[in-house]
């Protein structure tokens, strides 16, 4: 990896006592070195990871970013129900979870007060296929738009939080100039229309953030791991989420992408015990 979270991570360390190289942004092997001596003195798994517990960790020790919050995070397609106080546990801030017309990797509303009740935020996504520019169109824009929204109510989404769409393939500049911003135009007018007011987010390649935010569809932006589509490197700093490579599980059948949330606000959500209480209601 190299960039300035790198820089970032290299400067901590230096501070730590731990690294004696150039703070120049690649992660090498005195960065790989140092981050595991700063793991074994720190009590964590020594794998030279940058992950979420050493990442926790790290910010307790002092760790500041220059490029955001960096606050660490998770996305995973099963239910975190009965995980949520081991994912809290993990130094796990957030949790990314789907709304889809596939029930079984859809957020449930006992699960989000379950994660919520064990003080991990959550990030709220809407994915069916989304793969190929054929699958986009301002009609599948309003479609997902209304299945999104009503899962949304129907677990107390807080207003003014967000809910993100998954761009799932590296499209070219006129297909997102074309179908994909159909989709997300149609996505906006949705929400803008709704009686609870949800922000606009935009999962993808750097290009297809960067060309649905600029084009006023879409306040917030989560970068995909894969690093060989279009612009990933240049909107890596910008984007509010970072999904980092490769799966991994952190419990068991609970498989993982980790991501890290570099903005302030990025929005995600909590539910209240106030809310709960309407809930069982």
């Amino acid at each position: 990896m190299t960039g300035p979270d790198v820089s970032d991570w290299q400067t901590f360390l230096k501070i730590q006592g731990l690294y004696d190289g150039i703070v120049d942004g690649a992660f090498g092997p005195k960065s790989d070195g140092s981050t595991r001596n700063y793991q074994t003195r720190a009590g964590l798994a020594v794998d030279g990871v940058v992950g979420p517990r050493t990442l926790a960790r790290a910010i307790q020790d002092g760790y500041k970013s220059t490029t955001g919050a960096s606050l660490a995070g998770m996305d995973t397609r099963v239910n975190c129900a009965r995980a949520a106080k081991n994912i809290a546990a993990a130094g796990m801030k957030f949790v990314a979870r789907y709304y889809s017309h596939v029930t079984a990797k859809t957020l449930t509303p006992a699960e989000a007060q379950s994660v919520s009740n064990a003080g991990v935020e959550i990030v709220a996504i809407f994915q069916d296929l989304n793969n190929s520019a054929d699958l986009f169109s301002s009609d599948a824009g309003a479609l997902h738009a209304a299945r999104a929204l009503a899962l949304a109510s129907g677990i107390g989404q807080p207003a003014g939080t967000a809910i993100y769409f998954a761009v799932d393939f590296d499209p070219k500049a006129p297909q997102i100039q074309g179908p994909v911003l159909d989709y997300f135009k149609a996505v906006r007018k949705a929400l803008s229309a709704a009686p609870i007011q949800y922000a606009v987010g935009v999962y993808g390649s750097g290009l297809t953030c960067r060309l649905i935010r600029d084009s006023g569809c879409a306040k917030f932006t989560w970068l995909t791991c894969s690093a060989g589509y279009q612009e990933y490197a240049a909107f890596r700093p910008h984007a509010d989420i970072v999904q980092l490579a490769p799966e991994r599980t952190i419990l068991p059948a609970v498989p993982i992408d980790d991501n890290i949330a570099q903005s302030a606000n990025f929005g995600s959500f909590r539910l209240g015990q106030r809310q709960a209480a309407a809930n069982r209601a």
